[in-house]
């Protein structure tokens, strides 16, 4: 497997809410773009505690995507199987 190099990296947090509950839930996130592949862009995302109340969260989950828009896409659907909304 060849492998490739990192375009970008860059460090963000992403932040939703859970509104049944008014709990806010926070992931570090290392954003990577290679300049090949089938899925070049990725986002490792690690969990800043503490846990809200009404919902177990993943302490750590890593998405990939062939642009950073269908990035957030998978981000704005990961969130939402655990109810959260994505707020940035």
């Amino acid at each position: 497997m060849p492998e490739y190099n990192v375009v970008l990296e860059v460090k963000e947090v992403i932040s939703g809410v859970v509104p049944r509950a008014n709990d806010w839930v926070e992931y570090s996130c290392v954003l990577k773009i290679e300049d090949g592949g089938r899925l070049p862009v990725s986002l490792e995302m690690t969990f800043i505690p503490p846990h809200p109340f009404s919902v177990n969260m993943p302490l750590a989950h890593t998405i990939r995507a062939t642009s950073i828009s269908g990035l957030y896409f998978k981000v704005i659907e990961f969130l939402g199987k655990y109810g959260v909304e994505f707020r940035g």
